[in-house]
């Protein structure tokens, strides 16, 4: 066996460019109920996450803590940060903690398995520590999520002891502990990817076949957006590749092990439409055309809001912000059961379109309707061989 790389010194990495983590604007704040539904809808669908637990810190020999106080979970496009001391809160960290569709990976979790068991009473699936894969590469010590990244990126991932040491109990977090936490679990997530496959089957702490009766909510989550959990998800193997992951700026990742240069692989792409009014926005998407919503989000009180709406594979995205795109687009959307859509939203209570389905003559069923802001929608479904003209069918 070959020896692995030798981990980067102090000094080493103090001289490296920083590691490019999230912003404020992709931390999600998690304190509500409306918002760990929100949340727990987004994250279900991830096959992998990024992961850690912060907790108040105890300085006397015979103080026990009560933690964790907050855990965190990223995608790659962000972070959301839950407040345990809210009941919504530890009940979706729960379901995610319980499903054995997601993989939670995280450096140094030695501790937190045992402290979430006793404060939120789970079983715990997916958790995969990324100290034991490392170790399984030759690397005897824990490496910590500092130099991973500069073992892995060349690069330096600043860490706050002022802020490792803060009061992660109090209600309100500071900006400096929202991006301490969320970019803990960001990064964690990247390390994960630059690994690749090399975290054999079995490092994951898995014993559970399914989610219990109890969060049942995450099964309904996943079964909404239409994407169906791998059974074989806590497999590292079976989770998404690094080149599925967009890249920090200025570097590419690099395995321990040197892996070749992978292809480009284009994923589908999310059209921006231009909104006025989000309430109306709300009505439309959600309400008649049955998207759900995935996150929205805005600067303060009185910023324009960005959101994120979804149907099975289809993800738009809706924003008030001027300068992003221009009103009156038309998005093509393909699908199956066009009919049964059809008959879907006609049966709802909403009086500004009555869309009919028709026949195109290079073989697709077609039914367009409008938004309240003048942007198109076609829902194209290819005609089976054999079908006879096409009759307009309208609501």
């Amino acid at each position: 066996m070959s020896l692995p790389s030798p981990l980067p010194a102090k000094e080493q990495i103090a001289l490296l460019p920083p590691f490019a983590g999230l912003d404020l604007a992709r931390i999600h704040r998690v304190v509500s109920p409306r918002e760990a539904d929100t949340a727990l809808q987004v994250l279900s669908r991830e096959a992998v996450l990024g992961f850690d637990t912060e907790s108040k810190p105890t300085f006397h020999r015979d103080d026990v803590s009560d933690g964790p106080h907050v855990v965190q979970f990223a995608t790659l496009s962000g972070a959301w940060i839950f407040d345990l001391q809210e009941p919504a809160c530890r009940e979706a960290v729960a379901a995610l903690l319980e499903s054995t569709a997601v993989v939670k990976a995280g450096l140094g979790l030695g501790s937190d398995r045992s402290q979430l068991v006793r404060k939120l009473g789970v079983a715990i699936h997916g958790l995969l520590d990324l100290d034991d894969v490392l170790r399984q590469r030759g690397y005897r010590k824990s490496v910590g999520v500092k130099t991973a990244i500069a073992l892995l990126f060349g690069q330096r991932f600043n860490k706050s002891k002022k802020t490792t040491t803060s009061n992660w109990a109090q209600p309100q977090l500071t900006d400096a502990q929202l991006l301490y936490a969320a970019n803990d679990a960001y990064a964690a997530l990247w390390v994960y990817h630059a690994l690749g496959n090399g975290a054999a089957p079995g490092t994951t702490e898995d014993s559970g076949a399914g989610l219990p009766p109890r969060r049942e909510r995450v099964r309904r989550t996943v079964a909404d957006t239409g994407r169906a959990p791998s059974r074989n998800a806590v497999d590292p193997s079976s989770a998404p590749r690094p080149q599925d992951a967009p890249t920090p700026p200025s570097r590419m990742p690099r395995s321990i092990d040197a892996a070749p240069a992978v292809p480009v692989r284009l994923q589908p792409a999310v059209p921006l439409l231009r909104i006025f009014d989000t309430e109306r926005a709300h009505a439309f998407y959600l309400d008649y055309l049955g998207f759900h919503l995935d996150w929205e989000h805005r600067y303060d009180a009185t910023a324009p809001r960005y959101l994120q709406v979804g149907r099975g594979g289809c993800l738009l995205h809706l924003t008030e912000h001027h300068g992003d795109c221009s009103p009156a687009a038309t998005v093509r959307v393909p699908l199956s059961g066009l009919a049964g859509y059809h008959r879907e939203i006609s049966g709802r209570d909403y009086p500004y379109l009555r869309p009919a389905i028709a026949r195109m003559p290079w073989g697709e069923d077609v039914m367009e309707v409008t938004d309240p802001f003048g942007n198109r929608l076609r829902f194209c479904e290819p005609v089976a061989d054999g079908e006879g003209p096409a009759q307009a069918q309208v609501a």
